[in-house]
């Protein structure tokens, strides 16, 4: 099922990267998101796109990715949070030593320099659990609207890894803090 899982990801992958150039199937999915630089309107035709031409995880894939560490609990979050209710970086740190790492592309001052107002943000979740995790493959989520049209559509990655992402940088205004 692992191997049919990363399949079905480098064709999804493959499919949005043909649609721009110095990307591949190879490449990450923040790389292939960022260099499409998707506004809600291009995410939604490109989706449905793929959809046709790739399909989407059938039941036991979906069954196996769901068993992933954390997969539901982080895809859940991530769905129903305001884009305007997380910053550039944010951790969840759990009693069981696992960490949760999330960066956002492009960040909050990089919006401005742009031409797209990124009403779709990039997350990136990178799960630190206290055991290895045998699946080393990003994995895409489309987080769209909710039933009240709030503006809560991104692109979510989460991804397994054994340490902290080397993005992941928390301002040094912060790290002095006492924690509240």
């Amino acid at each position: 099922m692992k191997q049919q899982i990363i399949r079905r990801i480098k064709q999804w992958k493959r499919f949005y990267a043909a649609h721009t150039t110095e990307v591949d199937e190879n490449s990450t999915w923040k790389d292939i998101l960022l260099k499409l630089n998707l506004s809600y309107t291009d995410s939604i035709l490109l989706g449905k796109q793929a959809v046709n031409k790739c399909e989407p995880f059938d039941f036991e894939e979906l069954l196996y990715l769901g068993r992933l560490p954390y997969y539901q609990e982080i895809k859940n979050l991530m769905a129903s949070m305001l884009n305007t209710d997380f910053g550039d970086y944010f951790l969840s740190r759990l009693p069981n030593g696992d960490d949760v790492y999330f960066v956002r592309y492009p960040s909050l001052t990089d919006t401005e320099l742009t031409d797209n107002l990124y009403e779709v943000p990039i997350v990136v979740a990178t799960v630190v659990y206290h055991h290895p995790v045998d699946f080393d493959e990003d994995i895409y989520i489309w987080c769209g609207k909710n039933y009240l049209y709030e503006n809560i559509c991104k692109h979510l990655i989460i991804r397994y890894a054994d340490k902290k992402p080397d993005d992941f940088i928390i301002p040094s205004e912060y790290c002095n803090k006492e924690p509240l």
